[in-house]
């Protein structure tokens, strides 16, 4: 190569070195910079703002603090030389589970790699949000106020000379954010509320009477069989606000140990107040409000009054609990049927109680005046050092439904729990006679909450004695052992014993084991 040919080529190459050094900053000028921490603060802020909005009663929002660096939420605080030290992390900051950081943001710091770590939480948590959540109806909200009132009747938000402070109230309407969860579970409970809804609750008796006690005479039945099928369909509907309707169709099959063995009270408490076996009848029938902020209950219809009056925690329910008739409300009452009529039951939610009502007492009757029957009562709960809570009640009635003008009767139901699993139950009352009065008593206890084999199990001891002044005298004794083989399904096992007094005639004994299975749904 010649020295000219040479020279060409070096010459070439160091043109072509000076045009690749001229491009390489060309190039790196022209790459997007990093972003600054304060644009990636400012993001956060945005994002967090968002799902505040989006979050339910604002209960997110406590993460919102974060949002902004150090040296602006605490100005006092150096700032950081960013440029000495680009990755130097902040004091570490909230964490995951920390109550005040409930989504787990990750430390404060000025770390554009954290940050951008920070935008992708919250843009994530944002996209969920948006796409499950919907804004409610507008609700009208009553906002407490503290307001200053000057001489001039002005009001201001801050202290003033002269001014008086005062509380008032607003109102506002706002739109409440829901999760589409929260609209469907609203929607299904309001129309629940406003449809029809019907429930059954059946059972079946099946008893066995065996005579252990016969003086004077040996015709009286001795081990006979029964059984007594018994089904309710009830109705329930939401008719306006506090308003409801409720209907109770039984129907009953099968012959009750009642029909032969005359003992002064029932020995199958589910064929009290019904008028006829083997057909349907309309137990109930009625309308409930409720009035001064659900202080006062209205139910008008056909009515069984011993719902609402002579109520006892322990000894109530022939479908759960005692299954003589005598253990599940005072034979004092003196109540043969249902019928239409009134109760207003007044609670102030003290404590205190009182109770009213009215009803048909005879079918045959051809006007309410000619067969009226009212009913009062007090009750008190009661909670007594060292004892669980108790229930106490006093009631009175009247009853024109005989020749001789109005018949009245009074009692009291007590029931009061002596621990968690314990509780104690007692009743009393009398009512008018020819001469005297008649007498009623009853008392015993129910064991529940693991003092069974099961821990939904529970059983129960009962004694009811009750002396008239004509027709004779009654002692009977009850024991229940009821297990709870699923939440709506119940089996128990029933011992009754019957002492027949009789005025001048046969003194019966009868031993009754029967078992009942319960199902409602």
């Amino acid at each position: 190569m010649s020295k000219v040919g040479h020279f060409s080529h070096r010459f070439s190459t160091w043109c072509l070195i000076g045009l690749l050094s001229a491009a390489i900053p060309s190039v790196a000028s022209a790459q997007t910079p990093a972003p600054a921490s304060g644009e990636l603060s400012t993001r956060i802020g945005d994002l967090e703002k968002r799902l505040s909005e989006l979050t339910p009663n604002g209960a997110e929002t406590a993460v919102a603090a974060v949002a902004q660096p150090a040296a602006q939420r605490n100005p006092q605080a150096p700032a950081a030389n960013t440029q000495a030290m680009p990755n130097m992390p902040m004091p570490a900051g909230p964490t995951a589970g920390d109550p005040q950081n409930p989504l787990g943001a990750p430390p404060d710091s000025t770390d554009p790699a954290a940050l951008l770590d920070r935008i992708k939480r919250l843009e994530d948590r944002t996209t969920n949000l948006e796409s499950s959540a919907v804004l409610s109806e507008p609700e009208t909200r009553v906002k407490k106020v503290e307001v200053y009132v000057d001489k001039n009747g002005v009001q201001h938000d801050q202290p003033v000379d002269g001014a008086k402070k005062e509380v008032t109230y607003q109102r506002e309407r706002v739109y409440r954010r829901q999760t589409i969860n929260e609209k469907i579970e609203e929607a299904l409970s309001d129309a629940a509320e406003h449809n029809v809804q019907v429930g059954v609750n059946a059972g079946i008796v099946a008893q066995f009477a065996h005579r252990v006690k016969t003086v004077g005479s040996p015709v009286a039945m001795n081990n006979h069989a029964y059984e007594l099928a018994s089904a309710d369909l009830f109705f329930t509907a939401g008719i306006a606000q506090n308003t409801m309707f409720f209907a109770d169709v039984v129907g009953l099959s099968g012959p009750p140990p009642d029909l032969e063995l005359g003992t002064i009270t029932l020995v199958n408490g589910y064929s009290a107040r019904l008028v006829n076996q083997n057909e349907l009848n309309l137990r109930e029938a009625w309308l409930r409000t409720e009035l001064f902020s659900n202080r006062v209950a209205v139910t008008a219809g056909r009515l069984d009054l011993t719902n609402y009056f002579d109520h006892n925690m322990a000894a109530n329910d022939e479908t759960s609990q005692f299954l003589s008739d005598a253990l599940v409300n005072n034979p004092a009452l003196g109540l043969a049927n249902n019928g239409a009529g009134l109760a207003v039951v007044y609670d102030p939610k003290n404590g205190i109680n009182f109770k009213i009502g009215f009803q048909q007492s005879n079918t045959d009757a051809v006007s309410l005046s000619e067969s009226i029957y009212s009913l009062a009562e007090l009750g008190y709960l009661a909670r007594l050092p060292g004892m669980g809570q108790g229930n106490y009640r006093f009631w009175y009635r009247t009853d024109n439904n005989n020749t001789a003008g109005y018949n009245i009767g009074f009692g009291t139901s007590v029931d009061q729990k002596v621990g968690p699993q314990v509780t104690l139950f007692a009743r009393y009352g009398e009512s008018q006679a020819m001469v005297k009065r008649d007498h009623f008593y009853s008392g015993g206890l129910e064991l529940s909450q693991g003092l069974g084999f099961y821990p939904g199990d529970k059983w129960g001891m009962g004694y009811a004695q009750t002396d008239l002044q004509i027709g004779g005298k009654e002692r009977m004794v009850e024991g229940y052992y009821n297990f709870s083989l699923a939440e709506k399904l119940n089996v128990s096992f029933h011992v009754q014993h019957f002492l027949e007094l009789p005025d001048g005639a046969t003194r019966l004994g009868y031993l009754v084991p029967g078992i009942r299975l319960q199902a409602s749904f």
